[in-house]
């Protein structure tokens, strides 16, 4: 009698953005791979802003399953989509996508919940907080909502008033949100989060610095691969604040629910966390 051997299919998961070889994706994802017993490969593929859209459509025509999408394409990737969920509708932004059953492109933002989960983790977030957001890209469409679902007040600060004023607009029916002012210089901010993406070049985002006291939280989207401090998180150290965070626990929140979202099943968040820590 023959044995047959079953072979477990093997989803073909990828990352999409520039840069992307800093990622620490691949890893967690291997961990979760592992931990709810879906095999799925989990690979890097840097895109510029012109073959974009080529690189995606390739991806899923040979036998892709889902994707992540990360700087600077998020708001980009919305445009692929053919369906969308309501996070991703809202941010006009998303960082994850699968192919559905009639090969439709779905997309989903898990940004904005993954931060919110860190911030409860962290015991950093409560209700009406006073948040000064730096930044007006794809994050900071991904999260506002979010933030303002937690009944938060959000200040924008960004380069270009124009970005921050487009913010304002979209997000203002939401909860309360405004665009900084230097008539603010005597507002206390509970939390200040960099949301910018200056921390991939070794860089801290231009903010005042009195808007920072040892009592502000300071957070940053970015995440540093070793025990160091980011940028940002080194000159508000600098400044006094004692509260300081980056966005590692953000990243693997935001990886869990976009695995719920390929697979339907949700990876324990603060297991994967507490296990990579100790590889760091």
């Amino acid at each position: 009698m023959k044995n047959y051997v079953v072979k477990k299919k093997i989803y073909s998961i990828g990352l999409f953005g520039n840069p992307v070889k800093h990622s620490l994706s691949p890893l967690i994802h291997n961990i979760f791979s592992k931990e709810i017993k879906i095999n799925y490969n989990y690979n890097l593929f840097l895109c510029t802003k012109s073959n974009f859209f080529i690189e995606i459509k390739k991806f899923f025509q040979c036998g892709g399953f889902g994707c992540n999408v990360t700087v600077p394409f998020k708001k980009l990737a919305f445009h692929a989509l053919h369906q969308y969920s309501k996070r991703a509708k809202i941010s006009n932004s998303t960082n994850t996508l699968k192919k559905s059953i009639d090969s439709n492109i779905l997309g989903d933002n898990t940004d904005g919940i993954g931060l919110i989960y860190d911030l409860k983790r962290l015991k950093y977030i409560k209700k009406y907080s006073k948040v000064l957001l730096l930044g007006a890209g794809g994050v900071a469409h991904s999260i506002i909502y979010h933030l303002l679902k937690e009944q938060c007040s959000v200040v924008i600060l960004n380069r270009t008033l124009d970005k921050s004023v487009d913010l304002i607009k979209k997000f203002t029916h939401f909860g309360k949100i405004s665009v900084f002012s230097d008539r603010l210089n005597k507002y206390e901010f509970d939390i200040l989060i960099n949301a910018t993406s200056c921390g991939l070049y070794n860089q801290s985002p231009f903010f005042p610095k009195y808007v920072v006291t040892p009592k502000t939280i300071c957070y940053d989207i970015s995440y540093s691969r070793t025990q160091s401090l980011t940028p940002f998180l080194l000159v508000c150290k600098n400044l006094g604040s004692t509260n300081i965070s980056d966005g590692f626990g953000m990243l693997v929140a935001q990886a869990a629910y976009s695995c719920l979202f390929w697979f339907g099943v949700l990876p324990d968040i603060n297991k994967t966390f507490n296990k990579l820590k100790l590889m760091f």
